[in-house]
């Protein structure tokens, strides 16, 4: 089953000369994580906005599960979905941390005690719940944007899309964040959606979709699409770490395997041959 199809999409910004996605038809898979990749422009975020309702296309349809993206389902869809931006400053609206995540629970009109304990597993999942009476100017912009998945994970959407949401992320952070999501992958199901230009994040996908000018010039599972490094130099994106050493390794006469690798997968490699 699909969490999200795109059928058809067509989307031109008011006043533009550019079409920013044409005819773009996209299915993403339920449970699975699916990465969106391309040149600045290509379109990416503005997919995410429409499949948020956001945006409304000018031709083709939207399917959240089998509710179409119209005005009159936007609160369903927003139940299923949610979507966490590049920068957490347009984001924060309470007063302190926990204000802020309980946001969204007030506006569902959530009683108090059932909001407590979901603001408080929250916080501990991405290890801000020590800050959660701290105030928004005391944060690091890291900080601010943990706050702001935990407001999407109290909300307990099916789908979650991140649109550069771990850019800002110190290292440490983007690794807590990046391992906490495929845990919800893995054992509740979540449908992923990310837009990145990390490669690591990029490695850990089920499949990758790239985006250029405005349509899929490819699509598949990451092994098939991250061992094209032509590709991903000709979209401006960094090549996975694993992927760039065997090229490396190659180009310098060692025998290595033609296939994809993995960061951890070249590591148990080397450590075999060495």
């Amino acid at each position: 089953m699909d969490a999200v199809t795109l059928k058809n999409i067509r989307f031109q910004y008011p006043n533009a000369d550019q079409v920013i996605l044409d005819d773009v038809s996209l299915n993403f898979p339920q449970g699975k994580w699916t990465t969106i990749i391309g040149h600045n422009g290509s379109g990416k975020s503005t997919l995410a906005r429409l499949i948020d309702g956001l945006l409304v296309p000018q031709r083709g349809q939207i399917t959240v599960g089998s509710l179409p993206v119209t005005e009159e389902n936007l609160t369903k869809v927003h139940q299923q979905v949610g979507i966490v931006f590049q920068n957490p400053d347009n984001q924060f609206v309470g007063a302190t941390v926990a204000d802020d995540v309980a946001f969204g629970l007030e506006n569902r009109q959530l009683p108090p005690a059932e909001m407590r304990p979901r603001i408080q597993q929250a916080l501990a999942a991405v290890d801000m719940d020590q800050l959660a009476d701290a105030e928004p100017a005391m944060l690091s912009g890291g900080q601010k944007q943990r706050v702001a998945i935990a407001g999407i994970l109290a909300l307990e959407p099916k789908i979650i899309i991140l649109d550069e949401a771990t850019s800002m992320l110190d290292p440490a952070g983007r690794q807590l964040v990046l391992r906490l999501l495929q845990q919800l992958r893995t054992q509740q199901q979540y449908t992923i959606i990310s837009i990145t230009h990390d490669p690591a994040e990029m490695a850990i996908a089920d499949r990758v979709v790239v985006l250029d000018q405005g349509k899929i010039i490819r699509q598949g599972p990451v092994a098939t699409v991250l061992q094209d490094v032509e590709l991903l130099r000709h979209i401006g994106v960094g090549v996975p770490a694993g992927q760039a050493l065997r090229q490396a390794l190659a180009a310098r006469g060692v025998a290595v395997p033609q296939r994809y690798f993995t960061e951890e997968e070249m590591v148990e490699w080397l450590c075999q041959k060495l």
